[in-house]
């Protein structure tokens, strides 16, 4: 087959077999293309559309404008980021008759069948230009309905996140939707570009961004939170002094209710606030972070107040770059109590705030607008479960070369998951679908969870991360009693409706039992251990192919049969998951021998389909399928560990050495290239009986998730099994 790249763009060409610094180039490969960038935080107003449960927005048009009469059109404008050019998949179903424009050019236009049956999903295929795409939808009220629902059509894998057009509502997420019209303002070939509708005259826009005039006489708190008595809110900004030097800065103003502000977690005031009074403190240079703990009275909220220097109002602004509000203040409440703990704990977008059975989380002052998290990032901060084996590989890279660096920044990633769990699940509660973390809240397959879940207890160590026991328990609680299983306990895959209805797969091994082994280390708790122990029997019954001594990918139960195409990484995610039991198992285990046996059947098998090159195949029996980097990989991290732990034959374990090290040597040659990009990983997968899907359908690509992370825990236990063998020696 072709070569992914020249053999003098081969890391092995620069480096040979100096592994700690090939390893440490693909590490730093890896985040260079990744930057370590937070969430973004947007005002999100509840007036927009929602998302229904299957991730698309529910754009009914019925309630929105109630008033709206038979034949009068609406239409709804987006806008959505994409990172690069290339094809993506929308979903639409009609309430009406609709028309979808991308880019100013008709995607879709609704037939008679679409538009009376709201039931029928419609595909559609569409292209996305790098940067932001603008989405019109035309709609039009008939008897059966006004508006429709819109958005991804791979609701886990690609979420899609649209947001506000127009230079008022920047950084706003959600669509905006029109007023009902008699007449189609736009005719059928040419809409409009979105920042020509801005001034357009007769059209208004909503969600509305002011309150009316009565609300506006009002101060913030009362109209956010009504004229409530004896509750506590919290406001929140940031002030700024640019002057040279430090300077004096004076809190002016009055309240009925006892007032605290803190500067930079400092408290400077507490009491109730008198025209007469002027609380003073210095201000040095720069931005601070300002937090006002306010209580209303028996009339309510009743205050007003102004930080000023040298007689001058200072400069506010929102605090954490959020974005899509022009007003200074986030605010939470109201409570009926004050919190008991820092201000530095309260300045916080990362958390849900408690208290007794109600929750909390930050508002701006526009009508029903909070503050809501949203993941701009290609990888950094995600969830899913190729990222999973990821970052356990860049955990080990950093503890093997000792680089903190690369430690801290896969442990990063975790956290930046963990710590915003509770508020995903909340946020789903309350706008239909979560806007970050969405897989794992949803979590109804093994995909979802066990992978990363792994990684998350793998770095529990260095993380020290307080979040993650509860989340841990939620996945350990969904694998034990909510994941599908049948009758002899392994995991399968219900899928109603789906391809992949009534499945068992060789990838399962690698999603569940990682997680267990490692939850089973946390708590102590054998059944975790046990349970892990005796999926691989049951896997071994439904998968084995005797002939060969390796697995097939799938069993397929609306056939009664296994697919019998032994794909490459499915293979690779048993032999490496069997390491990592075997690693942790007691010696004593009831079931150890028999473990260590389905070990050795498989080591036999996959050294024996071993390609030329050094490198095992896409589809491990066919030599004509190309040449994979991941499965290659987990075969030599898999026979790696058995000769560094003894599990192999020993009339096996030179043979399993020179295995090892030719894996290794092959795909620093025809894997790695130079600037550490991992090439020949084959894509995510669906399963089929013929062998040409996996070889032609299932492309090789370059430096996808499912295999540099297993690229580095290869070359690490290659690193180990060379030290090893030489302190033996």
């Amino acid at each position: 087959m072709k070569p992914y790249f020249d053999e003098q763009e081969s890391i092995y060409s620069k480096l040979y077999d100096r592994t700690d610094e090939i390893l440490e180039i693909v590490a730093n490969a890896y985040i260079g293309r990744n930057p370590a960038l937070p969430l973004e935080f947007r005002s999100f107003s509840r007036e927009g559309f929602l998302k229904k449960n299957n991730g698309r927005y529910d754009m009914n048009l019925e309630e929105k404008l109630p008033e709206a009469k038979l034949g009068q059109y609406a239409y709804v404008f987006g806008l959505l980021w994409s990172n690069h050019d290339g094809w993506t998949d929308f979903g639409v179903s009609c309430y009406g008759p609709t028309a979808v424009y991308l880019n100013r050019e008709i995607l879709f236009k609704s037939d008679i069948h679409e538009e009376a049956n709201p039931k029928v999903s419609k595909g559609i295929r569409a292209k996305l230009q790098k940067g932001w795409n603008s989405v019109c939808i035309k709609f039009v009220k008939t008897g059966s309905g006004f508006g429709g629902i819109f958005g991804t059509q791979h609701t886990k894998w690609n979420p899609m996140e649209f947001m506000s057009p127009f230079q008022e509502r920047k950084g706003q997420a959600g669509w905006i939707y029109s007023d009902a019209m008699d007449a189609d303002c736009f005719s059928e070939e040419h809409i409009p570009e979105y920042t020509g509708l801005e001034e357009q005259s007769g059209m208004v826009w909503h969600p509305g961004l002011s309150w009316d005039i009565e609300q506006m006489k009002l101060n913030p708190c009362t109209r956010i939170f009504g004229n409530t008595p004896h509750k506590v809110a919290y406001l929140w900004s940031e002030l700024s002094h640019s002057s040279a030097g430090s300077k004096v800065c004076s809190l002016k103003g009055s309240s009925t209710g006892k007032l605290r502000v803190w500067l930079d977690g400092s408290e400077v005031f507490s009491g109730a606030l008198k025209t007469s009074d002027m609380a003073e403190f210095k201000l040095e240079p720069g931005k601070h972070e300002v937090l006002v703990e306010l209580c209303s009275s028996e009339n309510g909220w009743e205050y007003g107040f102004d930080f000023i220097i040298d007689g001058e109002n200072v400069a506010l602004s929102i605090p954490r770059g959020v974005k899509g509000s022009r007003e200074p203040w986030l605010y939470l409440g109201p409570f009926d109590k004050q919190l008991e703990e820092s201000a530095d704990s309260i300045c916080s977008l990362y958390r849900l705030f408690e208290q007794g059975d109600s929750q909390y989380f930050w508002r701006v002052d526009r009508p029903d607008t909070w503050v809501r998290p949203y993941l701009d990032n290609t990888l950094f901060a995600k969830w899913n479960y190729p990222l999973g084996v990821t970052l356990y590989g860049l955990l080990q890279t950093g503890r093997f070369l000792q680089k903190q660096g690369i430690l801290d920044y896969a442990v990063n990633h975790i956290t930046e998951c963990t710590r915003i769990y509770k508020y995903a699940k909340w946020d789903a509660e309350q706008y239909g679908y979560p806007s970050v973390n969405n897989q794992l809240v949803e979590m109804d397959m093994l995909d979802d969870c066990g992978s990363f879940g792994s990684a998350v207890l793998e770095a529990y160590s260095d993380s020290h991360d307080p979040h993650t026991p509860y989340l841990v328990e939620q996945i350990a609680n969904h694998m034990e009693y909510k994941q599908e299983r049948l009758e002899d306990g392994a995991f399968f895959r219900i899928c109603l409706n789906s391809f992949q209805e009534n499945t068992l797969w060789a990838d399962d091994l690698y999603m569940s039992t990682p997680f267990l082994i490692r939850y089973y280390r946390l708590t102590g708790e054998a059944k975790y251990l046990d349970d892990a122990a005796r999926q691989f029997n049951r896997f071994k019954k439904y998968l084995f192919i005797p002939e060969f001594k390796i697995m097939s990918h799938v069993y397929d139960f609306k056939h009664n049969k296994p697919t019998n195409v032994p794909w490459g990484r499915g293979n690779g995610w048993v032999f490496f998951s069997l390491s990592e039991l075997l690693e942790v198992m007691p010696e004593t285990h009831v079931e150890r021998e028999e473990l260590l046996t389905f070990y050795n059947e498989l080591a036999v098998g996959y050294m024996a389909l071993q390609g030329t090159s050094g490198l095992w195949h896409q589809v491990l029996t066919h030599p004509d399928s190309y040449e994979e980097t991941s499965c290659t990989s987990m075969f030599v991290y898999g026979l790696s560990r058995g000769v560094r732990h003894g599990w192999i034959r020993e009339d096996m374990k030179s043979k399993a050495v020179k295995a090892v090290n030719r894996g290794w040597e092959a795909l620093t040659k025809y894997g790695i290239d130079r600037f550490g990009n991992v090439h020949g990983v084959c894509r995510g997968s669906g399963y089929s009986f013929t062998p040409e899907y996996y070889k032609v359908e299932l492309n090789a690509l370059t430096n996808d998730t499912h295999g540099i992370g297993i690229v580095l825990l290869a070359g690490i236990e290659t690193g180990k099994l060379s030290k090893w063998l030489k302190q033996k020696n």
